[in-house]
């Protein structure tokens, strides 16, 4: 945890008594209908629904208290996550936190954790698969760009900047934001994604790769599953046909959470999908990423601390140690957005190397914005924001693609060389 010496100099964490809030709506509005969502799209006994439904009646105004399913693996972490927090109200702790809380909250009732009827079952999954199969033209489409660009020899400079794009505007695919089966975000062509774009450190962000004397190795953060987890296999796949890298790892959640977060079992499914696809460039992705995979190039890493409500401040030595060993961390999507700037109230315009927080790894993040913490905007993108699209900050229309450097701080965490 952030020491109150660390955090005294930092903005105020985003709360649910933020009136008028988008962090208010979530606690009161989102995180209800989300809970009634897992009741209807699943087959839970009566006793595992009356659990969700305690949880949902619990909201906004209930107050945390510690987890109950004791045996779980990560108790005694929250024990201590909850500890700070304990006896406030889902509003009056601080929305990073509470926000886990409440997805780990949902597992406790649905007994993931336990033997029975939810042991181990994804209270998700039915929306994971509607994403994944109502997306399989833009699939299609993006894995045919990937055959291409291999089969014209294209440079990897411009394959990975067109896969940051696409790896980022995937990330409006966001079930805890619209369901499967609602019209979420989306741009008209590719000119309005570029207009949508409101920082493009593309170019920097690749610099890490350049004129190293060994193979890189680059970090993933994931974000979703489905569509967006597709662009980022997308993403692997082109870093590792590139030259200057030599492995991905990618760092996914323990268990469900944030309805669509992809698990490692998330990855496995979804390059089975795509080695039964009909489409041979859909086929030939997932053979080369299961080759990846087979040979170690590419890593699929899951840990409790990802499922924590820890802020990237707050990160422990070992998860820290490790991030140093990399040569480029990429940041996928809002939620690990709120991570790095520890979910804060910064001012828009403050620059993204102060606000994120000091990591021994050189760091770029790929975001649509859907919730009211940013870094890194002009003052006059800021004016013109809110005057044309008031909502802007939360309605997943605009992006940001933003490189910070290795922080001074954190050098002593970076071994004399990358494993």
């Amino acid at each position: 945890m952030e020491s109150p010496e660390s955090s005294a100099s930092l903005p105020a964490p985003l709360r649910g008594t933020d009136a008028g809030s988008f962090t208010h709506h979530t606690i009161a509005r989102r995180w209800p209908r989300i809970a009634d969502r897992v009741v209807a799209e699943n087959d839970f006994p009566d006793a595992i629904n009356a659990r969700i439904q305690a949880l949902r009646n619990d909201l906004p105004d209930g107050s945390i208290r510690p987890l109950r399913d004791e045996e779980a693996p990560d108790a005694g972490l929250w024990t201590e996550y909850v500890a700070p927090h304990r006896g406030k109200t889902w509003l009056e702790a601080p929305w990073f936190f509470g926000e886990t809380y409440f997805y780990r909250r949902l597992l406790e009732a649905t007994g993931y954790f336990r033997s029975g009827a939810g042991a181990r079952v994804d209270p998700f999954a039915s929306q994971k698969d509607q994403g994944l199969v109502q997306t399989a033209d833009r699939i299609g489409a993006l894995a045919e760009r990937r055959m291409r660009a291999l089969d014209e020899g294209e440079g990897a400079g411009p394959v990975l900047t067109r896969l940051f794009r696409s790896a980022l505007w995937g990330n409006q695919a966001d079930l805890s934001m619209w369901a499967a089966d609602e019209e979420g975000p989306a741009h008209d062509d590719v000119a309005q994604a570029e207009e949508h774009l409101l920082v493009d450190d593309t170019a920097t962000a690749l610099l890490p790769l350049q004129n190293l004397e060994r193979p890189a190795r680059v970090d993933i953060w994931a974000d979703n599953a489905g569509f967006e987890l597709v662009s980022d296999l997308a993403l692997v796949d082109g870093l590792l046909a590139a030259e200057a890298v030599g492995r991905v790892t990618i760092h996914l959640k323990a268990h469900p959470t944030f309805v669509s977060d992809a698990t490692v079992g998330d990855v496995h499914a979804t390059v089975q999908v795509l080695a039964d696809a009909d489409e041979a460039p859909v086929r030939a992705l997932a053979r080369r990423l299961q080759t990846a995979l087979a040979s170690g190039r590419l890593r699929l890493r899951d840990a409790w601390v990802w499922t924590s409500p820890l802020r990237a401040r707050a990160l422990p030595l070992h998860v820290r140690a490790d991030l140093a060993r990399a040569d480029l961390l990429i940041s996928k999507g809002d939620a690990n957005y709120r991570r790095l700037l520890g979910d804060r109230h910064w001012a828009f315009t403050t620059p993204f190397e102060e606000a994120v927080a000091p990591l021994p790894v050189p760091v770029v993040a790929l975001r649509t914005h859907k919730s009211e913490v940013a870094a890194g905007l002009s003052r006059s993108q800021f004016d013109r924001l809110d005057e044309q699209a008031p909502d802007w900050s939360v309605n997943g229309e605009w992006g940001v693609i933003q490189s910070a450097p290795v922080d001074p701080s954190a050098v002593a965490f970076r071994p004399a060389t990358a494993t």
